[in-house]
């Protein structure tokens, strides 16, 4: 059901979302409540449990993601398109499952080609388009900052393209890497293209490397070799990837993990100044997307600190904080989200900005995290964690906030609370009928805008989705969700459970071999073989029904 404080009449503020959007790199015009189309925010946080934050029941300080919810709407039931981070990442980015690209499994490392340009041996024609095109084409400029996992094209010293990952370490960081967010619909970007836990351990640009000290030279005389194995971090919480490696990984000489969050974060907020000064000095006034992909709560877990006093290195006191490495990260992602917030609200438009939360994937397993806080509980009453095809391998938070927080003052009601059964890639067909634009069939096939639930337009009884499909950690893993029952699909696509989450949230009672569920469980199965078949050589429908202009 649908809780806040009061609702906003749905039909009014649709109105004035229609008349606010405009298509192909126009200034949008005021609507006649002097709205303007808003500004994007779309952050994602990495290994974010259902249960981690304070306003999901977390007992670790997150104030900044509270009072963002407290402003917004937060979401009971919405799951990532997977339970790790790689195939997710692209699903977040082109509203498509997975499997789309004939990479269920994901494009991990830039040993990998991208995702977006990868068909694999399916017979769908094209490439995948991702939500920056489609903002681009509404004349928005968009900018990602943080993990990738999305694959690309680097080489070595002699210009061949490398295609195996014990060979990265030969990568010529001169000449970057091809295939980047900048050719899919990017502006500008600022990343580590695996995240903080693969190499290469180097921050790139727009496809460049860029130094961590400006003054060293963007070549391979500014990198150094690393033992990459396991995660340890030092004494003094710095990282290093010291454990057990056969292959030693290359990374810029100054690469410290604990910087990561600080430097990411501090240039999606420099883009947003950047942002504001060139249209004011325009005078027009073009919107803008973040997409901002931290590396919090990702191991290896090393939260920054003022350590050494070097003023050529930017500390923050973090470390320490909430009584354990863990905890202290998951801190640390609620400060990134309190600074962007507070630059949008510097800046006088944070009211005019959709801002979206969600992770990537379910909670940390326990074995690999310990919190300051005994009590806190990371995936709450829900069964396993990140890489399970069970709900604590998928359901994660989040939330959307469009307004200054009041009822009057905002699209999305504050204060509000939906049971709606969501994706995390369902915020792409969300942006195509924000501004307007005909999804077409080929793309964002497995997304459905949230928009009618957003702004009250869907009632809480009505279903948002008629269904939806879940990838566990096995690639070919899989469960689909009707209604409150979900039927686990083992990998070799045999019905092996099947839950009612509706009394069963823990998924302790299997209900496969009860004779009243025979025919729902053959129903399910041959459903869900229809849109997620694993043979590689048909294109299964879509999932969605495509938003069309009327």
């Amino acid at each position: 059901m649908r809780r806040n404080a009061g609702a906003i009449a749905g039909a009014a503020v649709l109105l004035s979302i229609l008349l606010l959007v405009g298509v192909h790199a126009q200034p949008v015009a005021d609507a006649p409540a002097g709205r303007k189309a808003p500004n994007v925010v779309f952050i994602l946080a990495d290994d974010v449990g259902f249960g981690d934050l304070g306003v999901y029941g977390g007992k670790v300080p997150t104030p900044n993601l509270d009072r963002l919810a407290r402003q917004g709407m937060r979401f009971t039931d919405a799951h990532s398109p997977a339970a790790l981070c790689a195939p997710s990442r692209f699903s977040l980015l082109t509203g498509s499952h997975p499997y789309r690209n004939g990479r269920a499994g994901g494009s991990w490392d830039v040993d990998t080609s991208s995702g977006f340009s990868h068909n694999g041996d399916r017979t769908r024609a094209g490439r995948h388009i991702t939500v920056g095109e489609i903002l681009q084409n509404a004349g928005y400029r968009t900018a990602f900052f943080g993990k990738m996992h999305l694959g690309g094209d680097v080489y070595d010293g002699n210009g061949e393209l490398i295609r195996e990952k014990n060979k990265l370490n030969t990568m010529d960081y001169s000449r970057g890497f091809g295939d980047g967010l900048d050719e899919h619909g990017f502006d500008y970007w600022l990343g580590l293209a695996s995240g903080i836990q693969h190499e290469p351990y180097a921050y790139f640009e727009n496809g460049k490397f860029v130094p961590v000290d400006p003054d060293n030279p963007a070549d391979n005389s500014s990198t150094r070799l690393l033992t990459d194995g396991f995660y340890r971090v030092s004494d003094n919480g710095l990282s290093e990837i010291v454990e057990a490696a056969k292959v030693p990984a290359r990374g810029d000489v100054d690469y410290d993990s604990s910087q990561a969050g600080i430097r990411l974060t501090n240039a999606a907020v420099d883009f947003i100044d950047r942002h504001v000064e060139e249209n004011e000095a325009s005078g027009k006034d073009h919107p803008f997307l973040v997409y901002f992909a931290s590396q919090a709560i990702h191991v290896p877990h090393s939260p920054p600190f003022d350590y050494d006093g070097d003023p050529s290195t930017v500390d923050e006191q973090v470390y320490g904080k909430t009584g354990a490495m863990t905890s202290d990260v998951l801190y640390e992602l609620d400060l990134q989200v309190g600074k962007i917030m507070a630059k949008l609200e510097e800046e006088g438009i944070a009211d005019d900005t959709l801002i979206f939360f969600t992770s990537d994937n379910g909670a940390l397993w326990p074995r690999i995290t310990h919190y300051g806080d005994p009590a806190h509980d990371n995936n709450g009453p829900l069964r396993d964690y990140k890489a399970s095809v069970y709900e604590g391998g998928h359901r994660v938070p989040f939330i959307a906030k469009w307004g200054d927080g009041t009822e009057a003052g905002s699209v999305i009601p504050p204060d509000t609370v939906s049971d709606q059964l969501i994706m995390g890639q369902d915020w792409v067909a969300t942006m195509y009928e924000l501004t307007r634009q005909d999804v077409q069939d080929d793309q964002a096939m497995d997304s459905v805008s949230l928009l009618p639930v957003l702004t009250g337009r869907q009632a809480e009884s009505g279903p948002l989705r008629e269904f939806a499909l879940y990838q566990g950690g096995n690639a070919y893993e899989g469960a689909i969700r009707e209604g409150s029952l979900v039927l686990v699909v083992d990998n070799k696509e045999g019905a092996r459970e099947l839950y009612d989450l509706e009394t069963d949230l823990g998924q302790e009672k299997n209900l496969i071999d009860l004779p009243e569920y025979r025919d729902t469980v053959a129903r399910l199965h041959r459903k869900f073989l229809t849109y997620n078949d694993h043979d590689n050589e048909t294109v299964e429908p879509r999932t969605t029904r495509p938003f069309r202009v009327d």
